[in-house]
């Protein structure tokens, strides 16, 4: 008989979590309490990265002239990418909806919360129970929330979050970002690239302190090089709101004046409608439950994976995540999660991406060591392998171009015990940036 599976979100992980259960012939239902697609695909993820897209292709705009073309400098248009925003939700969204119901998983829409270890009942907003579930399983994919000290909350008009990205309907011509994170990062760039004038509070903590710290220098110094302002080493401690502007006021005693502020500084896992304890799952709250390499917490038959797992919280973590404990749920074989095959990226251009350990031996290639960088604008940027002591891939670091991109071979070197041997023994298409990684393999 076909297991019953409950997953309990709508976002990536929970997508990925029901294919993976479907797939393997589970009877699956999606609990959400917003349209498939979940807050990243509505609210955050989706829509920064379509603005980060519109940058980006600004940002090549004003290259042009290295490469020897004329022409006119291009305009952000708040009104049309917000529209182009609502145009990819849409069609993305729709398609993954589709996908699901292909596979024959039923949606219900509400919020769900356990009665019991083996009993999930959904709400919808009036308080009305609209299903009472009893499955073999539920997969807990219900997100995260963004979390802000009380002087910095948002208040989405002068201070935003990532969150407000489908609503900015105006760019500021001065910006505070506060964050210095993935999304802080991103942000600033973004800013940046269309025509705001930025500065950005940086703690103790530095730029990108989840990456090498060459990472966060390299992308400091390009984009202070593009005029960001970085104020190192403080706290933000306050803001404080006019009608038409913002003050930051540090720990150092600085105050900044501005159109906007955007604060990006954490998020924590959104347990807290989900009633834990009556399915015998204590956690703490701003904590997160323990689970093993296929996702299973301390209650059998409850799963918990992505954001709802804890930190690092990624899209593709997420998914992968997901996709063991789908697997496992409906019973079939799988090997556990890796976390050291994710790829870890910052969607800034120059890009920032690092997957696996570096803490063996790393053999360093600049971009120029490939004719592609040398046909960019910018081409600027390096590629590190790691490598242990029988010369094992075991990880990887790049910057610039597409690096996301180029760590996907890593990963994979990972995930099947491939040596730099192996690698050295490939070529990629020339002339492209993908040859790094494999050039990097044959200084070894």
């Amino acid at each position: 008989m076909a297991k019953q599976i409950v997953v309990i979100g709508g976002g990536p992980a929970a997508i990925e979590a029901a294919k993976a259960a479907a797939t393997a012939g589970a009877k699956v239902t999606i609990v959400s309490d917003s349209p498939i697609g979940g807050r990243s695909g509505w609210h955050s993820l989706l829509p920064s990265k379509v603005w980060l897209t519109a940058a980006d292709t600004l940002g090549l705009s004003a290259e042009s002239a290295a490469l020897g073309l004329s022409a006119s400098g291009g305009q952000a248009s708040p009104e049309r990418i917000l529209a182009r925003i609502q145009a990819v939700k849409k069609s993305w969204n729709g398609q993954l909806d589709a996908e699901l119901k292909a596979l024959g998983v039923e949606i219900v829409t509400g919020v769900g919360s356990f009665v019991s270890g083996r009993e999930v009942v959904v709400e919808n907003n009036q308080g009305d129970n609209v299903a009472h579930l009893q499955p073999d399983a539920t997969i807990i994919a219900a997100g995260s929330v963004p979390f802000f000290p009380e002087n910095l909350r948002p208040d989405g008009q002068r201070v935003l979050a990532p969150r407000f990205a489908s609503g900015l309907d105006w760019l500021p011509e001065r910006v505070v970002v506060i964050g210095a994170g993935a999304t802080g990062t991103e942000f600033v760039y973004m800013f940046n690239r269309l025509g705001a004038s930025v500065t950005w509070v940086v703690d103790q903590f530095g730029i990108l302190p989840a990456f090498d710290p060459a990472a966060g220098e390299f992308i400091g110094r390009v984009l202070s090089r593009r005029g960001v302002n970085i104020i190192r080493d403080q706290l933000a401690e306050r803001i404080a709101r006019t009608e038409n502007s913002v003050t930051v006021v540090t720990s150092g005693g600085e105050a900044i004046t501005a159109d906007m502020a955007f604060v990006a500084i954490g998020r924590m896992s959104d347990l807290s409608r989900l009633n834990l304890e009556a399915a015998g799952l204590a956690v703490a709250r701003g904590k997160s439950p323990q689970v093993d390499g296929f996702g299973q917490t301390d209650v059998p038959g409850i799963y918990a994976v992505g954001d709802a797992a804890g930190a690092p919280m990624l899209a593709n973590r997420a998914m992968a995540q997901a996709w063991v404990a789908g697997k496992h749920a409906a019973g079939a074989s799988v090997a556990p999660f890796r976390p050291e095959t994710v790829v870890h990226a910052i969607y800034s251009e120059p890009q920032v991406a690092q997957v696996g350990s570096l803490a063996g031996r790393r053999i360093k290639v600049p971009f120029a060591g490939t004719l592609k960088a040398h046909l960019a604008p910018e081409g600027e940027g390096f590629v590190e392998l790691a490598l242990d002591d029988g010369g094992k891939v075991i990880g990887g670091l790049a910057v610039g171009l597409h690096a996301a991109d180029m760590l996907a071979p890593v990963a994979l070197a990972i995930q099947t015990g491939a040596t730099a041997a192996d690698l050295a023994a490939v070529f990629a298409a020339h002339p492209t940036l993908s040859e790094l990684v494999f050039v990097a393999a044959r200084q070894v």
